[in-house]
């Protein structure tokens, strides 16, 4: 009983050890990762994305700037809590204007933000709105007009490189892509574009975990591809 105990606690050290801090990150060009102070390694936590269609290759690097190795897409974080590698919209809050007698309203903050919105059409901050479900249907307490929206197809090319040995549990396309699929951007004209994304990844021929065949993801140890597919 007390070796059970006793196995069990390492096992939960060991996971602490080898998880990845959400409080040390750094971005570069575009891509968020987390640092793991103990192994001196990186994970490639996500993508952001400004909505350019001229910026949808997304490269992991062997390392970062300053020389750590880039070794996951996606893990544990913490003490085990499982993350997966996404792409999200970027969107860059402006700064609330301060105050030295008193804090803006909640109210008081909305207006700020949607006169920002206004203000900015080209950019992302106001212009967001969920418009599918998970299972793709049309999210009804958007109370969206079909007719408001307009499809369009966007691959993302994901450029893996030699050091990522790993990714998150149960990666998936839609994992990856969430965000993409279920939120619209408001055009100007008032129609809202929604994307409808697709993957494709290259890998470096120096990985030893991974390979790329017509822009799908397998693993070199079994032939299967890396992404998870949900049964039908």
């Amino acid at each position: 009983m007390k070796k059970a105990i006793l196995f069990s606690l390492f096992a939960l050290l060991l996971t602490a050890c080898t998880g990845y801090s959400n409080e040390k990150s750094v971005i570069e060009n575009g891509v968020e990762y987390n640092i793991s102070d103990n192994h001196k390694e990186a994970m490639a936590e996500s993508f952001q994305w400004n909505a350019r269609e001229d910026t949808v290759v997304i490269t992991i690097p062997d390392t970062l700037s300053d020389g750590t190795p880039v070794v996951t897409m996606g893990g544990l974080t913490g003490i085990g809590v499982p993350l997966h590698f996404r792409i999200e919209y970027e969107v860059n809050w402006p700064e609330l204007p301060q105050s030295r007698s008193r804090k803006m309203t909640e109210e008081e903050a909305n207006a700020f933000y949607r006169e920002y919105a206004e203000q900015h059409p080209d950019e992302l901050v106001g212009h967001l709105i969920k418009v599918n479900n998970p299972d793709g249907s049309l999210a009804t307490e958007s109370d969206i007009d079909p007719e408001r929206i307009v499809y369009k197809d966007i691959t993302f090319t994901i450029n893996i490189g030699k050091n990522v040995s790993g990714t998150g549990p149960h990666i998936s396309d839609y994992s990856i892509l969430e965000e993409i699929y279920k939120d619209g951007i408001i055009q100007s004209d008032g129609s809202i574009l929604v994307y409808r994304p697709a993957l494709y990844f290259n890998v470096d021929p120096g990985n030893e975990t991974y390979y790329a065949d017509d822009g799908v993801l397998y693993t070199k140890a079994d032939g299967k591809p890396v992404l998870y597919v949900a049964a039908d």
